[in-house]
């Protein structure tokens, strides 16, 4: 295995989809070209764009704006070389992190590559989910039917595994209290990248404002204002999953910087991390959000790593159900960097960004807590899961 980095990152903020996105009037494959070039800016090559041997963009429902091989697409509308490749990974929840392995194992095969940018984008405001989708009719052969909604899924998961909305709604309060907190903090300060858009009014005018920060966090979150809240998916009593306990849908880019050790002596770039464990596994898609408990030991194996030795933690909150069940199981729930930031629920879910999103606020939170080693993993839509482990190296000359 070659020795193999990330060196810089960087992401939008993440808004909330829908009529009142702050990114409503700015297009998907637009928002990947601006984090692209700031990357490059970031890291010190702005005028060395012709050194990059490809861009790899993860999304998902590529259609619209999110269409045209994006990855490519969007390199051509940052302003690169025409000599600079690009193409688009589609692995649902986990695309954007999906990316970073595939540039990983891309430069590891020795063949030319040497600095490649890696991560997602995806735009729920002008792809809304489930838009152009086809489920095939033979699903129910192979699982149930219903599996085709996460949400209904994230039901089944708290059923089978007895989280209890009570559990749902905790996390959910934690994750917008934790999510608030580091924003007036100043915390994401470093990874966002501020934009400047217009941004729709309720009175149906617009507005110029600077995008610096996340738009689906609510301060205001209280246990009591949850628990008012009805179930969405089901309607039983049973029920137990709502939108106040699952994640959002929302608009959103980042992107990371893989180079080689030798690329980085050549241009004089600083390590900060490196991927030293992956799994992608497969579990029954109608309980999908099983999938993190999973594929993190399997990861965790691959890196010579055991749970306690990870200092902290980025599991996806796609849904609070799936969430409680794999923290629990891993015995994690109470770790005190578990998800120190705000996770789905208060930060929002991208879908394609997630993966890429996460890894750029590892990035940062490594260094701020001491952490030598970190895991994220998210659930994948269909049932998979998928982990990634992070050592720090920032500290380390080569």
């Amino acid at each position: 295995m070659r020795e193999i980095y990330l060196v810089e990152s960087v992401r939008t903020g993440i808004a909330k989809a829908g009529k009142s996105s702050w990114f409503t009037n700015l297009r998907a494959d637009d928002m990947a070209a601006l984090v692209m070039n700031e990357l490059m800016l970031r890291a010190g090559l702005e005028d060395k764009k012709q050194e990059l041997d490809g861009v790899i963009m993860g999304g998902t429902a590529l259609i619209n704006d999110m269409a045209g091989n994006i990855g490519r697409y969007a390199t051509i509308m940052a302003g690169f070389p025409y000599s600079v490749p690009g193409c688009t990974v589609d692995r649902f929840c986990s695309s954007g992190v999906q990316t970073i392995f595939n540039a990983v194992a891309e430069i590891n095969m020795g063949w030319g590559s040497e600095l490649i940018i890696a991560g997602g984008v995806q735009h729920m405001t002008h792809v809304p989910m489930g838009t152009g989708s086809l489920p095939n009719p033979r699903f129910n052969e192979f699982t149930d039917m219903n599996a085709s909604s996460m949400g209904w899924t994230a039901e089944m998961v708290a059923r089978k595994y007895g989280v209890s909305r009570e559990k749902q709604d905790l996390m959910a309060y934690e994750s917008h209290a934790k999510a608030h907190k580091a924003t007036m903090e100043g915390l994401f300060k470093d990874e966002i990248l501020p934009i400047e858009v217009e941004a729709p009014q309720k009175d149906g005018s617009t507005q110029k404002i600077v995008v610096d920060k996340d738009q689906g966090i609510r301060p205001e979150t209280t246990l009591g204002s949850l628990a008012k809240l009805e179930p969405v998916f089901l309607k039983d009593e049973l029920s137990t999953v709502t939108a106040g306990n699952s994640s959002q849908t929302n608009d959103a880019a980042a992107v990371v910087l893989v180079a080689s050790k030798e690329k980085c002596q050549e241009l004089g770039l600083k390590p900060k991390m490196k991927l030293i464990g992956y799994k992608a596994i497969g579990v029954d898609p109608a309980y999908m959000g099983i999938g993190p408990s999973i594929a993190i030991p399997l990861a965790l194996k691959q890196a010579g790593l055991t749970i306690d030795q990870i200092d902290l933690w980025e599991i996806n909150e796609a849904f609070a159900a799936q969430a409680v069940y794999c923290t629990e199981v891993l015995g994690i729930r109470n770790h005190p960097c578990l998800n120190p930031r705000g996770s789905g629920i208060s930060l929002g879910h991208p879908l394609g960004c997630t993966g890429a999103r996460i890894a750029t606020t590892i990035m940062h939170e490594m260094p701020y807590y001491g952490a030598k080693y970190a895991v994220e993993s998210m659930c994948v839509g269909h049932g998979q899961g998928v982990a990634a482990v992070w050592e720090w190296v920032g500290d380390s000359p080569f």
